[in-house]
């Protein structure tokens, strides 16, 4: 069903990366998982089990009854994720669920979003870069007008669709946030920083894109957006995605020190 969104649909191919990185952690994982850990109650996995049959179901009988939709797309995942659960409470216990619950939930960052979530953060995004790209323009000496998602020029028309808004970059930043966060950093506070920093570079660098398209229509016509829409498009990915590694190695050094220092302290302190 996911590979269905991940093939037809730009914004969620990530999700064949995705899958590959989900191993990563899992093995790095394995040799520290506890070792002291027992099988959960019986009726503790079979909650975990009633709780995802009617996700699956649900989804299933959607599926082939009408359409694969984000919506299904997502019962189905959450559905799975209760079903490993209630495997790993089985064979194992609840102390290793919860050594591997972040290469459990990081799964669904390949899932598509349902439309009541997604639409409104693509019209947010999408009114964000109109809005301030308008202004750009103004300043550059350019005049330009807002109508909805499109930058009215004076010589042409320019719209802001999902690739410009910064949608596709914002999630693919976000894996990697995840990701590289989980791997580099300790502390919880620091990688919801990154997360946040990943939301930032993709905003940011999808303005500029957008602005100069922009610029590149006005100057030249909405026929020369053709030559360089995409290539745009794969620099703002590559910068984001740069910014994002450099951003986790200062923070990672910033730990590092922080913690260094720390246990210095507690080394030196005068014993009572």
């Amino acid at each position: 069903s996911l590979q269905f969104h991940w093939r037809d649909q730009e914004e969620h191919r990530f999700g064949f990366l995705v899958v590959v990185l989900v191993g990563f952690p899992v093995w790095d994982r394995w040799d520290s998982r506890p070792r002291e850990d027992a099988p959960a109650p019986m009726w503790k996995t079979t909650a975990w089990m009633l709780a995802g049959f009617p996700l699956v179901l649900l989804a299933e009988l959607y599926r082939h009854a009408l359409a694969r939709t984000p919506a299904s797309a997502t019962a189905l995942s959450l559905g799975t994720v209760c079903f490993i659960s209630a495997s790993v409470l089985q064979q194992w216990g609840p102390r290793t669920l919860r050594h591997f619950r972040f290469p459990l939930l990081f799964a669904l960052v390949a899932v598509p979003l349902p439309g009541i979530v997604w639409n409104p953060v693509t019209l947010g995004l999408k009114g964000l870069v109109t809005s301030i790209n308008v202004e750009l323009l103004g300043l550059w000496g350019i005049p330009a007008e807002r109508q909805g998602s499109v930058i009215q020029l004076p010589n042409c028309r320019v719209g802001v669709d999902e690739a410009c808004s910064g949608i596709r970059s914002l999630q693919s930043s976000l894996m990697m946030a995840l990701f590289i966060g989980n791997q580099a950093l300790r502390r919880p506070g620091l990688r919801g920083l990154l997360v946040v920093g990943a939301v930032g570079w993709a905003v940011v660098g999808n303005i500029g894109r957008s602005f100069y398209l922009s610029l590149t229509a006005h100057r030249h016509g909405t026929e020369a957006l053709d030559a360089i829409h995409d290539t745009a498009g794969w620099s703002v990915l590559v910068v984001t995605l740069f910014g994002l590694a450099a951003m986790a190695w200062v923070l990672a050094r910033w730990e590092s020190a922080v913690s260094w220092a720390g246990g210095r302290r507690r080394n030196i302190a005068p014993k009572p």
